[in-house]
C-alpha cells in the first residue's frame, strides 16, 4: 500500500512570507510596501511571476532560489504588465465574439430562411462533447426557460427573453438573435464545430477569410484565452495547451505562448475592424519590458518589424 502524503504547511503571516523570499534570495526593498503587495494580491499567486527567475540546475529542477540580484519590484512590474495585456486581450475578444456570433447566426438564418435554424437537428454532427439536445439544454439553462412566472429566477432573464416567453409559445425557444446574445463563445465553438454540411462551415469562414479548419482551431483557441483572461491567470511564462492550426503568413513561434494567440487575436481583428488600433496598444504595454522578459511572452524586441503586423 502506498504511503499517504499529507500537505502539512501551515500558513504564514505576511511578514514570515517576505522574510520566506528574502531567505530565498529575492531582494526587497520597501518591507511596508511588499506586504502591501502580498495583501492585494498574495503570496501564491506573486511568485507563480518569479518562476522565471529562478535558479535551476542542469536538468531543469528549481533549487529554491532565485537568480542574483532579483528583484521583488521586478516581479509586481510584470504582474503589472500581465494584468494590462489581459485586459487588452478581453477587449478584444469581445470584439470577436461578438462579430463571430452574429455572423454565424445571420447567415445560416439567411441561407435557411429560418429564425430557428439552430432547432434543426440535421444541420449537426455529434460528438462526445457535443449533441444536439445537450444545445438546446444550455439554450433552455442561459433562457431561464422553466422560470416560474414572478420569480426572482424570472427577473434575471434579459428583457428581451423575458418578451419571447411572454408573448409566444411556438418555436419553444427563442430566435437566433436572441441565443446569439446569451450563449458563450464556447458554446458558438462548438456549434461552428459541429456544422454537418460543410458548405455552411465555409459560408462563415469565408467572411473571417480563413479556411473553416483554421477558424474552428481559432474559436477553439481565442475561448480558452478567454477563460485564461476572465479567471485573471498568468500569462507570463505560459506555455499554452491548445495549439492554434497556423495560417498562411502567421508568423508563429516554436513555443507555444502567448505571441501565437496575439498573432490569432490580430488577424481576426484586422479582417472584422482594419482600423483597429489594437496592436499598437498591445506594443505600448510590451515595448517597457526588456527582451529577456518579452521571452517569456514569445516576443522578441523587434517583432513590429515583421509586415504582419502592419498589414
Amino acid at each position: 500500500m502506498p504511503e499517504i502524503r499529507e500537505f502539512n504547511k501551515q500558513p504564514k503571516s505576511y511578514q514570515q512570507l517576505i522574510n520566506k523570499l528574502q531567505e530565498r534570495g529575492l531582494l526587497v526593498s520597501d518591507i511596508n510596501l511588499a506586504e502591501n503587495h502580498l495583501r492585494n494580491i498574495g503570496y501564491y499567486r506573486l511568485v507563480g511571476y518569479g518562476l522565471p527567475f529562478e535558479q535551476r540546475n542542469e536538468s531543469g529542477f528549481r533549487l529554491g532560489m532565485y537568480k542574483p540580484n532579483t528583484h521583488f519590484d521586478t516581479l509586481i512590474n510584470v504582474y503589472i504588465t500581465d494584468r494590462k495585456i489581459r485586459i487588452l486581450l478581453l477587449s478584444a475578444i469581445e470584439r470577436i465574439e461578438v462579430a463571430i456570433r452574429n455572423i454565424i447566426n445571420h447567415e445560416l438564418a439567411s441561407k435557411y430562411n429560418d429564425s430557428h435554424w439552430y432547432l434543426n437537428r440535421d444541420l449537426f454532427n455529434e460528438s462526445d462533447h457535443f449533441t444536439h439536445q445537450d444545445l438546446l439544454k444550455e439554450i433552455k439553462r442561459h433562457t431561464l426557460k422553466n422560470a416560474e412566472e414572478g420569480s426572482e429566477k424570472e427577473g434575471k432573464r434579459e428583457v428581451f427573453i423575458h418578451h419571447y416567453y411572454s408573448q409566444y409559445d411556438q418555436p419553444e425557444y427563442p430566435p437566433c438573435w436572441m441565443v446569439a446574445e446569451i450563449l458563450p463563445l464556447g458554446s458558438w465553438s462548438k456549434v461552428y464545430e459541429h456544422l454537418a454540411i460543410s458548405k455552411d462551415r465555409k459560408i462563415i469562414s469565408r467572411q473571417l477569410d480563413l479556411p473553416p479548419a483554421t477558424l474552428q482551431s481559432w474559436l477553439h483557441s481565442i475561448t480558452y484565452l478567454r477563460n485564461i483572461c476572465a479567471h485573471h491567470s498568468r500569462l507570463f511564462g505560459r506555455k499554452f495547451v491548445i495549439r492554434p492550426n497556423q495560417a498562411k503568413n502567421t508568423p508563429f513561434v516554436d513555443e507555444n505562448q502567448l505571441f501565437n494567440y496575439a498573432c490569432i487575436v490580430s488577424r481576426l481583428l484586422k479582417t472584422l475592424s482594419p482600423d483597429s488600433e489594437w496592436v499598437n496598444s498591445l506594443y505600448d504595454e510590451l515595448s517597457p519590458l526588456s527582451e529577456d522578459l518579452l521571452a517569456h511572452y514569445g516576443f522578441n524586441s523587434d517583432w513590429l518589424d515583421d509586415p504582419f503586423w502592419l498589414e
